[in-house]
């Protein structure tokens, strides 16, 4: 079988022009870590959400795990989140002994239900963490009204969607904090790994930076560079040891280059998405995300529900377009209550049917920035023709 169109492994490529700037990088830097590059991406990251302080750390669930100690999470705390998302959502919460409580998605936009999310709010909930997938927003008013009614703390799941926004207000501005991937596959990367973590509190700002890079701080009232020594390691949170979660200098160059252009970026992934769902309008088995009006999608992932006639399934069309159109489609997410991880820690019974209803039937075409038109049109005549063929008039 001859693969004509895979499921991207990166969603952004650099251009000439960024790759010689980060080779010059390279040979001119004075430090490869924790420099002038590092602070220009953050300055310019949290200009672009509309925050007033971001930190590059390592990835993603690094900036969760930052978060979930900030929000001073404690065993048998309730977070809210939904199982239908991928798992590092998740994992630093479960990593402090915190009781998951999963809610459902809505059937048009696949993303948190904030009317289930309201039913299952406790006087045992401590933290939100809506989740922003495939670059969607979730309703980040009705978030910030419940999480404000009943004293909760807001972290948004930005991993998706940089430069996505709810209501004329980016992603990641609304929450208590804002945690974003650069990840390969995401629409801003910073050389495969990376992330950021954002927040408006400044009452967070000196404990972040005691944490995330192994308590390193200056020493008080210091004089001189060398005495006592170079720099002091500090718990910045009593009963947390520090980590490295540190993002390399290179990394975070590519990042800022990237940071500049993602309007664009988006833009262009917005109007390929909008050519493939008009161009597949008259198959009302499939049926894509749905954006509200008062949304703008960054479009990270391409992801739609089919539920065919004639007994016909998911895993029908994902066989056809593989087997006989080479091209390759994935199944996301799997329901993180059906992880034997999760289950093992006590995170089973999501009581979530529209999560088990998508998952059952959704599939994700391949997608990514400047996709060749080409392949756009290669992908949207195979489709038609699969799903004309499962139902039986090819």
């Amino acid at each position: 079988m001859d693969l004509k169109l895979d499921f991207p492994g990166i969603q952004t490529r650099l251009t000439d022009s960024e790759v010689d700037i980060i080779c010059e990088g390279i040979k001119s830097a004075k430090s490869l870590s924790m420099g002038p590059n590092l602070k220009a991406f953050e300055d310019n990251f949290a200009s672009f959400v509309g925050v007033e302080n971001a930190f590059g750390v390592s990835s993603a669930t690094a900036a969760l795990e930052l978060a979930a100690i900030l929000c001073r999470v404690e065993e048998g705390d309730e977070v809210l989140l939904p199982a239908h998302t991928f798992a590092a959502t998740a994992l630093p919460f479960i990593r402090r002994k915190a009781k998951i409580v999963f809610v459902d998605i809505d059937p048009e936009t696949f993303v948190m239900d904030t009317n289930d999310l309201a039913k299952k709010v406790t006087n045992k909930s401590k933290v939100i963490v809506p989740v922003h997938l495939y670059g969607l927003p979730v309703k980040m008013d009705v978030v910030m009204d419940i999480a404000s009614k009943n004293g909760l703390l807001v972290v948004e799941d930005c991993a998706q969607a940089p430069g996505a926004e709810y209501c004329g207000k980016k992603v990641g501005s609304w929450g208590d904090f804002g945690c974003f991937s650069f990840h390969g596959q995401k629409n801003i990367t910073t050389l495969g790994e990376g992330g950021m973590l954002t927040t408006n509190s400044t009452k967070y700002v000196e404990e972040i930076l005691g944490l995330r890079k192994i308590g390193a701080r200056p020493f008080l009232n210091q004089k001189k560079y060398w005495q006592p020594a170079m720099s002091n390691i500090i718990e910045a949170i009593p009963g947390e040891i520090p980590y490295n979660f540190a993002m390399g200098e290179i990394q975070a160059l590519a990042g800022d280059l990237i940071l500049k252009r993602i309007g664009k970026i988006n833009e262009v992934r917005r109007n390929q998405a909008a050519q493939i769902i008009d161009a597949l309008s008259d198959f009302s088995e499939l049926s894509f995300q749905k954006v509200p009006e008062n949304c703008l999608s960054a479009y990270h992932l391409f992801p739609a529900r089919y539920e065919g006639s004639n007994g016909k399934t998911r895993d029908d069309l994902i066989d056809l377009l593989f087997t006989k159109y080479g091209i390759k489609t994935v199944v996301q997410y799997y329901p993180l209550y059906k992880y034997e991880l999760f289950i093992n820690n006590g995170c089973s019974g999501g009581n979530c049917p529209e999560t088990d209803r998508f998952f059952d039937n959704m599939i994700s075409f391949p997608f990514a920035s400047d996709m060749d038109p080409k392949d756009i049109d290669y992908l949207i005549s195979s489709t038609k023709s699969a799903m004309k063929e499962l139902r039986g008039e090819a």
